[in-house]
C-alpha cells in the first residue's frame, strides 16, 4: 500500500511538472514567475522556438525549454520535501534527475519547432544562455533610438556632401519624372519612391538619396525584432547594430539604388517566413505575399526567397507542413499580383528588363569564363558584410558552429548561402559586381551575430564592432567633406559622383553659341548624366539609337534618335570615330568635363553645318 502511495504521489508530481511546464511555456513574455522568484524562460518570445503548445515525443508539453524545466523541477522537489515521505521524496528526486538529464529536443521530431532548442542539463548553462534578457538597456527601444541616431547623422552627411549623383542614380530620377509598371533595366519602385520625394523636396542629390538612410536603419529593426525572437533580445540588440554598421551597408546608405528596398521587404518577408512556421495562417502569408511583390518590384533577387524557402521545406522535413500549405498559394497569389503590372509592361516592350537581365547581367558564354571574377566576388564579401560577420557565416557553414538553437541556425543558414554560392559560380562564369550577394546577409547577419554573441566570442565580438564602427564612420566622414573629383587613380570610380554639372555648365554654354536645342549622346551612362544635369536647362537629350538595331536602355526606348531625325541644332557627345564618319558629323568644340569618362577632363562636342555657328572649333 505505501509503494502504491509512493507510485500514485509520483504520477502527481510529474503531472504538476508537465502542466506547469505547458502553462510557462504559453508565457511569450519571457519571464516565468513562481512564489515571488522570476526566471528569463530560456525559450525566446517566438512560442514556435519556444515550444509553446509544442509537445515532446512523450507527447507531454514541450514547455518553455530546459532552464525553466530545471527551475520547476526544483520548486517540485522542494514542495516534495515538505509533504511527500521519507522513500518517496528519495524516489521522487531520483525520477526528478533523470528527467532533467533527459530534457532534450529530437532531432527531427515534428511538430517542427519543438527541436529548435540545444538541449541544456547544467543549470549554468541555462543561466548562461538566458542573460539575454537580463540586460534591458541593450533593449529594442534602446536600439531604435540608435539606429535613428545612425540614420540622422548619415542624413546631415548627404546634405552637406559634394557629391554629385552617379548615372545609374540618375537615371532612376530620369524614369521617376512620368509614372510607368517598367522600365528598361530595373522594376519601377525606386522611381516610383523617388517621384514621390520629388514632391516633397525636389530632385538634388541630398533629396533623392534621403530616404536610404531610413530604409537602411528600418531593415536592421526589423532583423533585430527577428533575432530577438529566435535568439533574445540582447542578440537581436546586436544583430540590429551590426548589419547597420555593415561596411556594405554603410556605404549604400550614401547612395540611392534599389537595395536598400530589396533588403527591407526581404526582411520584412524573412520575419514572415518564421511568423508562418509559429503559427501557420493567413495573416502571415499575406505579410509575405505582400513583402515579396513590393521586393520584386524593387529588383527581381527578390525572388531568391520563395525559392530558399522552398528549398528548406524540401531539406527539413519538420518544416512541410508549416511551409507547404494552401496558405502558401495565398502568398504566391498575392506575390504574382503585385508583379504582375511590370509583367504586362515587359511583355509589350519585348521584355526588355528580362533581356537586359539575361544579357547585360548574367550573360553566360565559355568565352567569358573567367575564374578571377569568382573569387574576387567571393573574397569582396569579407568587406562587403565585415570579416567577422562573414567569417562567422564560414565558420557556421564549414566547421558547423552552432547557438543552442541549432536548427535555427541551419534554416538561416539555408536562407543565405546558396545566393552566396550562386552568385561566386555567376562570377566564374561571367561576372558578379560584389553587391549582387546583399541578400545572402539579412538571414546571415542574424545567425553569424548569435554565434558571436552566444558563444561569447569577446575578440571578435569587439574586432566587429571596432572595425565596422570606424569603416563606417570613416565612409559617413568621407562623404561628407571629400570631393570624389579629387580621388586619385586608384579611386577613378569615385569620379562617376562628381563633374556632371560643370560638364553641363560648358554644354549649355555652347549650346547657347550655336543655337543647339538637342544633345544626342551615345552611351547609357553618359546619357543619364548628362539629361539629369541639364534637366531644368530647356535642352532635350536623346540616346543614340543606329538604324536597325534594337533599344539597349531607357533612352534609346524612349528618346531614340537615328541619324535620320533632324539635324538642325543638335550635338552629339561621346560618339566613337566610326559613328561619327558614317553621320557626317565635324568637330564644334571641345568643352569642360570633368567626368570619370573625360580623362584629361575634355570632351568633343559634335555637331553638322551650322550647328558650328559662333563656337571655336579648335581644341584647347
Amino acid at each position: 500500500m505505501p509503494g502504491k502511495q509512493t507510485k500514485n504521489r509520483l504520477t502527481k508530481a510529474r503531472t504538476m511538472v508537465s502542466t506547469t511546464s505547458e502553462r510557462c511555456g504559453r508565457d511569450e513574455d519571457g519571464p516565468a514567475r513562481s512564489s515571488g522568484l522570476v526566471v528569463e524562460a530560456l525559450a525566446p518570445p517566438l512560442s514556435t522556438f519556444s515550444g509553446a503548445g509544442a509537445r515532446d515525443r512523450d507527447g507531454r508539453a514541450a514547455g518553455a525549454g530546459p532552464a525553466s524545466m530545471l527551475l520547476f523541477l526544483a520548486l517540485l522537489r522542494a514542495f516534495g520535501q515538505s509533504v511527500l515521505t521519507h522513500h518517496a521524496r528519495h524516489a521522487l528526486a531520483a525520477s526528478l534527475r533523470n528527467i532533467a538529464d533527459d530534457a532534450q529536443w529530437p532531432p527531427l521530431a515534428p511538430p517542427p519547432l519543438a527541436n529548435m532548442t540545444l538541449p541544456t542539463t547544467d543549470i549554468r548553462d541555462a543561466a548562461r544562455v538566458t542573460d539575454r534578457l537580463q540586460d534591458r538597456s541593450l533593449g529594442l527601444s534602446a536600439l531604435a533610438a540608435i539606429l535613428a541616431a545612425i540614420a540622422l547623422a548619415r542624413l546631415l552627411a548627404l546634405i552637406v556632401s559634394p557629391s554629385e549623383l552617379g548615372f545609374d542614380e540618375a537615371q532612376y530620377v530620369l524614369w521617376a519624372r512620368h509614372f510607368d509598371f517598367g522600365y528598361f533595366t530595373k522594376p519601377p519602385l525606386i522611381a516610383w519612391m523617388i517621384a514621390a520625394e520629388s514632391q516633397v523636396c525636389g530632385t538634388g542629390a541630398a533629396c533623392v538619396r534621403s530616404v536610404v538612410p531610413l530604409v537602411n536603419s528600418a531593415t536592421a529593426f526589423v532583423l533585430a525584432l527577428l533575432a530577438a525572437r529566435l535568439y533574445g533580445v540582447r542578440t537581436g540588440f546586436w544583430t540590429g547594430l551590426f548589419f547597420a554598421i555593415m561596411p556594405g551597408i554603410a556605404v549604400s546608405s550614401f547612395l540611392i539604388t534599389t537595395d536598400p528596398l530589396l533588403l527591407f521587404f526581404w526582411s520584412v518577408a524573412l520575419y514572415a517566413v518564421f511568423l508562418q512556421i509559429e503559427e501557420p495562417g493567413l495573416r502571415p502569408a499575406l505579410l509575405f505575399g505582400l513583402a515579396a511583390g513590393l521586393g520584386l518590384n524593387a529588383k527581381y533577387a527578390m525572388i531568391y526567397l520563395p525559392a530558399l524557402v522552398a528549398l528548406a521545406g524540401g531539406l527539413l522535413p519538420e518544416l512541410r507542413s508549416r511551409l507547404f500549405r494552401r496558405e502558401s498559394l495565398v502568398a504566391l497569389g498575392v506575390m504574382t499580383l503585385l508583379i504582375a503590372p511590370n509583367l504586362v509592361w515587359n511583355a509589350l516592350n519585348g521584355f526588355a528588363t528580362f533581356e537586359h537581365t539575361a544579357h547585360d547581367n548574367i550573360g553566360w558564354s565559355l568565352s567569358r569564363l573567367n575564374a578571377r571574377k569568382g573569387f574576387e566576388f567571393f573574397g569582396a564579401q569579407f568587406g562587403i558584410a565585415g570579416p567577422v560577420i562573414f567569417g562567422a557565416m564560414l565558420n557556421a557553414l564549414i566547421l558547423k558552429a552552432r547557438s543552442e538553437r541549432p536548427r535555427t541556425d541551419v534554416l538561416l543558414l539555408i536562407l543565405s548561402w546558396p545566393i552566396l554560392f550562386a552568385i561566386t559560380i555567376q562570377g566564374f562564369l561571367a561576372q558578379a559586381n560584389v553587391n549582387w550577394g546583399a541578400t545572402a546577409y539579412p538571414a546571415g547577419a542574424i545567425v553569424a551575430t548569435a554565434l558571436v554573441v552566444r558563444h561569447r566570442w569577446s575578440f571578435f565580438f569587439w574586432t566587429n564592432l571596432i572595425v565596422c564602427g570606424l569603416a563606417s564612420l570613416v565612409i559617413l566622414l568621407g562623404t561628407a567633406f571629400f570631393d570624389p573629383g579629387e580621388a586619385p587613380g586608384a579611386g577613378k570610380q569615385l569620379r562617376q559622383l562628381a563633374g556632371w554639372e560643370k560638364t553641363a555648365e560648358s554644354i549649355e554654354a555652347l549650346a547657347a553659341k550655336t543655337d543647339a536645342r538637342r544633345i544626342v549622346v551615345e552611351s547609357r551612362a553618359l546619357t543619364a548624366g548628362i539629361a539629369y544635369a541639364l534637366r531644368d536647362s530647356g535642352l532635350e537629350v536623346f540616346g543614340y539609337l543606329p538604324k536597325g538595331e534594337s533599344p539597349t536602355d531607357q533612352f534609346q526606348l524612349e528618346q531614340p534618335w537615328n541619324g535620320d531625325d533632324d539635324r538642325e541644332g543638335t550635338l552629339l557627345l561621346g560618339f566613337g570615330k566610326g559613328d561619327l564618319d558614317r553621320l557626317g558629323a565635324s568637330l564644334v568644340a571641345i568643352i569642360d568635363a570633368p567626368i570619370y569618362a573625360a580623362d584629361d577632363g575634355t570632351m568633343p562636342v559634335y555637331g553638322f553645318g551650322s550647328g558650328r555657328k559662333g563656337a571655336d572649333p579648335a581644341p584647347r
